[in-house]
């Protein structure tokens, strides 16, 4: 359901540091070890990418303004200008707007989306590279620098290397994400099946938080302990209710043992990533006769914290009403 891999800042770091590393020796390797041109197989690229992919944008836009630098440092390649200042920003744009496309956008959802992320980092990369090009030119008069059309056209090889290789590594790690995930899902649902849960939490695929009783309460107390963000929810029944507060506590996907249709259309228009055993056009109340009431209180609001209020509103009128009716009894 998910679409980042890698969860934590340590693994984020871990990651940064060791395809930070790659960026060192690829270049190294195909320059002394095979001796190819860096314009032709772009072997910076290739990790660059895969940090903006698995790491994120900010990682992935550090990871490409530092290497060339570094990599000028200890070996002399890029020369220090002006290609050191055209390729921290073309790589820059790389790391960061790959991370965006796929981490930030439905690309990251769809199944082959990493290969328009990266055809689109690939073309915002060279636009900067462009751009850098021609302000140095302004300020400096002539350089010795590929431009963007030669660039393009020397490293032709190499794109199509970054074409072949990149989102196979990509797609294995999303399988292996989604594997975790669904295991996740898998237990959550046999909590619910169990009684032992009414509402799951799942962070990093692990279970983290579960919400225990009928009805919407358990939804509520889990917004109001800020364990809904970034969350994949996993409940018994998801009504439009369950759903408004869920995206107002910021889920990022949904799994809905029995949600209503309302429910569904709520959760798909707010960008929510939403699967479901069983969708009903309507949730019945208990007693079997009628619309859920806080379905019903909720029917013609559009706004979430509105929404929150009319449910709170109406769980206390029927509190009230329940205490009422035991003191006649």
């Amino acid at each position: 359901m998910g679409r980042t891999f890698l969860k934590t800042k340590n693994e984020k770091i871990a990651m940064t540091g060791m395809l930070f590393a790659a960026g060192i020796l690829l270049p190294f390797a195909a320059s002394h070890g095979l001796g190819i041109s860096g314009n032709v197989l772009l072997p910076m690229h290739i990790p660059v990418f895969l940090c903006g992919f698995l790491c994120g944008p900010l990682y992935g836009a550090l990871c490409g303004v530092l290497l060339p630098v570094i990599n000028s440092v200890l070996t002399g390649m890029p020369v220090l200008y002006p290609m050191v200042p055209i390729m921290s920003g073309e790589l820059f744009t790389y790391g960061m707007v790959s991370g965006l496309l796929y981490g930030k956008t439905r690309l990251g959802k769809m199944r082959f989306g990493v290969y328009p992320a990266l055809l689109g980092a690939m073309l915002c990369g060279r636009a900067v590279y462009g751009l850098v090009f021609q302000v140095l030119l302004f300020l400096g008069g002539a350089m010795k620098a590929l431009t963007v059309w030669s660039a393009i056209i020397t490293g032709l090889p190499g794109i199509i290397i970054q074409f072949l290789l990149i989102p196979p590594v990509i797609l294995f790690f999303r399988q292996g994400h989604k594997r975790g995930e669904t295991n996740a899902v898998r237990s959550a649902i046999n909590l619910i099946s169990e009684g032992t849960a009414s509402c799951v939490i799942i962070k990093e695929n692990m279970i983290v938080r579960t919400g225990h009783g009928q009805g919407i309460g358990p939804v509520i107390r889990l917004y109001e302990d800020g364990a809904l963000k970034d969350a994949l929810a996993v409940d018994k029944i998801v009504g439009k209710a369950a759903a408004m507060i869920f995206t107002l506590g910021g889920v990022k996907a949904c799994y809905g043992l029995t949600i209503s249709a309302a429910a569904l259309q709520w959760l798909r228009e707010h960008g929510v990533y939403t699967e479901y055993e069983k969708c009903v056009e309507a949730i019945i109340n208990r007693a079997g006769d009628g619309i859920c009431p806080m379905e019903r209180a909720v029917q013609e609001i559009e706004d979430e914290k509105e929404a929150l209020a009319a449910v709170k509103k109406k769980m206390e009128e029927l509190k009230n009403a329940e205490r009422e009716r035991q003191e006649v009894l």
